[in-house]
């Protein structure tokens, strides 16, 4: 049964046409279970109807043309209760609704179970019998897991359609594609493909007139990958024995004209691109490779899958080498990284789309970070199919527009206006300080580290860098730095800043920050070697650091070193004795060159976003100076959410009364015992939640300045006492969508509405 289920879902996957892909689901299903009738009826889009689409045992006349409500019949009730029902006589069922088209008289057992994705049913598979019986709990079984199975695939039933209407060369301008907003803002631009690790599933087919064009690309992209198998073998022939060698020949066998080549060119003959091609071709033998009985030639899928990745990406990167940076490029990636975004002039970068990813994953804050509309986690869209296109990227919304046309290309271009609008009247108030209605003052920093400009430390109302991430140069090179490297690169930052204060955190990696040098593999990177832990494990990596930055900090005084992902007292008192050890190092080296040197010692803090170290606030009396806490991770550990997985990241929110309560729990003990403690996480950033953290009693939050004067703006339209009394609001609450209910309520109240869409 398992091999059954893993042939019909891997069949439906690759089958092109949705219609198709239905029909000969429905087929197999009848086949695989033995049943007289299977029948698939899927939801419509605002979930009102559900519409026969596939049926092997119905009237086939009726498919697209019978629909019924979620509460009609009993294949609705099946939708309306979103559980498996099995009657064993239809037909006298208090449900059962006769449907004259669909010609079902002659069933009598019945069996429906949901297809559901994400909360939301997508539609209904049934089986039905002439015989009065109940179908037995296996093939209840076998269903039910297959409906699991092809849920997603059929959650991209838009994706598919559009797919299938560019093969038919119909006009799909405007076409709506939605994921979540990584940042807000209007970007209209051309689309910019960044091709990384693209697979055969990530290909929508296309159509192409030009046989010649296309059929010469193929050939090149067989000739490249032939050298490159001919030369792996002649590496491989001193180490290998010459029957594992033969997998070599097996794959040049494959690539010849007689094999694969030829099938390819009839597909491009038929009007498909080369990539389209190539696709239709390889996802088929791999499908016909997998049903063998054979064990060894059902294996062979994986060499075909393997040579036509290979190939893919000979077509594709050619493809991606000969487009230039267009001025107004949307960014396009499976992952947007910070290497990325350096590669690419910043200039010409109007917005960001990247596949994988959710509201506060590291692509998402880099974006906020550089002010760039974003859109994340577009799940299950093929990627090429956003390459070459216009794009526009609405990042109030999370969603992108496709091809647009003029008429919707001139709504966003208003909406881009009124952006700009707003930014002027922020900017109005630029340069004054931060303070509420009634006079309560609140400091305003910035979060930096990521290709710093330095004409931020001229402006006024910035008041210092409240959290400077030192990891980013560290990633963008192909090697660690070395300690005169970061000494002048730290030296620049605090010089820039000179008389205001500097938080540089040490060497935060791991998770979903990787540096290509020193590769993290793990099965669950978020809660493994990262942060403090990867760090003190290579003292020699910490002292390198700590040492740069105390030289760097020896003409301005004004660095304060944070430790990140503290979990645990132990960790602060290891990194301390490591601290003391590079400051007293540093000041013997510098005072032998100099007599009269004189070596500030830098104020030390932790960053805390582990749980853990909650329970141990007091114990951090007399060990640090100073704490500030990371909503972005503390939020995503509390929830037990990981906030790159887009399955749960809607999970993830800051406005979680849990998480509220503990950043007030934080803000008392801190207090109490005399540590200042600032907030660095994007909740400081997020105009709803400043005025939360001010109501909770902080007078530093650091953010992006992207957002520093939304912020600011909204605290002096703001009263201190009414925040406190928000917040005990918020504190009752037992939802996020409750909170947040309550904070743009009061936004509204101050007459500061113009916050909510500009990403409050």
């Amino acid at each position: 049964m398992l091999g059954d289920l893993r042939r019909i879902a891997h069949s439906f996957a690759q089958e092109p046409s949705l219609d198709v892909a239905l029909a000969s689901l429905v087929a197999d299903i009848k086949t695989c279970l033995g049943t007289e009738c299977c029948s698939i009826y899927l939801a419509e889009a605002d979930q009102s109807l559900l519409r026969l689409k596939a049926t092997d045992g119905l009237n086939p006349l009726a498919i697209d043309k019978t629909t019924m409500r979620f509460d009609e019949g009993l294949t609705g009730w099946v939708a309306q209760r979103e559980v498996p029902i099995k009657v064993h006589n239809a037909q006298r069922h208090p449900r059962f609704k006769n449907y004259p088209d669909v010609q079902e008289e002659i069933f009598s057992a019945f069996l429906g179970v949901p297809i559901i994705h994400r909360r939301v049913v997508l539609g209904v598979i049934t089986i039905q019998q002439s015989k009065v019986r109940f179908f037995d709990q296996d093939e209840e079984a076998f269903l039910v897991t297959l409906s699991a199975q092809l849920a997603s695939y059929i959650a991209n039933v838009s994706a598919r359609l559009k797919s299938e209407l560019t093969s038919l060369e119909m006009d799909t301008s405007g076409l709506v594609l939605t994921g979540v907003s990584g940042a807000t803002g209007v970007g209209i631009g051309h689309s910019f493909l960044v091709q990384t690790n693209i697979n055969l599933a990530d290909v929508s087919l296309k159509k192409s007139e030009d046989f010649e064009g296309e059929k010469s690309r193929f050939y090149e992209a067989v000739e490249a990958t032939r050298a490159d198998i001919i030369d792996m073998s002649e590496r491989m022939s001193a180490h290998l024995p010459a029957d594992a060698l033969a997998i070599f020949d097996i794959y040049l066998q494959m690539l010849d004209a007689a094999s694969l080549g030829n099938e390819v060119v009839g597909k491009i003959k038929d009007g498909w691109c080369a990539i389209s091609a190539l696709k239709i071709v390889i996802e088929r033998y791999i499908s016909e490779f997998e049903k063998m009985e054979d064990a060894y030639i059902r294996e062979r899928a994986v060499d075909v899958k393997d040579l036509g990745r290979r190939l893919l990406e000979y077509l594709t990167t050619e493809s991606s080498k000969s487009l230039p940076v267009p001025d107004s490029a949307i960014l396009i990636a499976e992952e947007v990284t910070a290497s990325m975004l350096a590669e690419v002039p910043r200039e010409k970068i109007k917005g960001i789309v990247s596949i994988k990813g959710a509201e506060n994953s590291h692509a998402a804050i880099m974006a906020r970070a550089l002010g760039i509309p974003a859109v994340m986690g577009l799940r299950d869209i093929p990627l090429l199919q956003l390459d070459g296109v216009d794009i526009i990227v609405d990042g109030y919304n999370g969603q992108i527009v496709i091809s647009p046309n003029d008429a919707i290309t001139a709504e966003y271009r208003d909406l881009e206006s009124e952006d700009l609008e707003f930014t002027k009247l922020l900017k109005l108030e630029a340069d004054e300080v931060a303070r509420t209605a009634d006079g309560h003052r609140v400091s305003l920093f910035i979060n930096s580290g990521m290709g710093f400009d330095g004409e931020y430390a001229e402006q006024e109302h910035i008041e210092g860098i409240g959290l400077y991430r030192t990891e980013y140069p560290f990633m963008m090179r192909q090697r660690f730095p070395s300690e005169q490297e970061q000494q002048l690169l730290y030296q620049h930052v605090l010089g820039e800043f000179s008389g205001k204060p500097v938080v540089m955190r040490t060497l935060d990696v791991g998770g979903d920050k990787q540096l290509p040098y020193f590769p993290i593999v793990e099965d669950n990177p978020f809660l493994g070697w990262r942060g403090i832990r990867l760090t003190l494990d290579h003292p020699e990596i910490f002292l390198v650091q700590i040492r740069a930055m105390i030289k760097a900090n020896v003409f301005t005084n004004n660095l304060h070193i944070m430790l990140p992902m503290i979990s645990d007292i132990g960790e602060v008192e290891e990194s301390n004795r490591l601290i003391n050890q590079a400051y007293n190092e540093v000041s013997e080296e510098l005072r032998e060159a100099d007599h009269a040197a004189q070596v500030p010692r830098p104020k030390v803090g932790v960053m805390i976003e582990v749980p853990s170290i909650l329970y141990q606030l007091k114990q951090l009396k007399g060990l640090v100076d100073f704490c500030s806490i990371g909503t972005n991770d503390l939020t995503q550990y509390l929830l037990a959410v990981d906030r790159n997985n887009d399955k749960v990241a809607h999970l993830y929110d800051a406005y979680h009364p849990t998480v509220l309560n503990a950043i007030k729990t934080i803000a008392d003990v801190t207090n109490e015992i005399g540590i200042p403690c600032s907030v660095c996480g994007e909740l400081a950033g997020d105009p709803g939640g400043a005025m939360l953290l001010t109501g909770m009693g902080f007078t530093q939050l650091s953010m992006n300045t992207q957002n520093l004067l939304k912020v600011k703006w909204v605290l002096k339209k703001s009263n201190s006492e009414e925040l406190k009394d928000l917040v005990e609001d918020a504190l009752d609450c037992t939802r996020p969508d409750q909170v947040k209910f309550r904070v743009n309520r009061y936004i509204l109240n101050i007459g500061a509405a113009g916050i909510l869409r500009a990403g409050g």
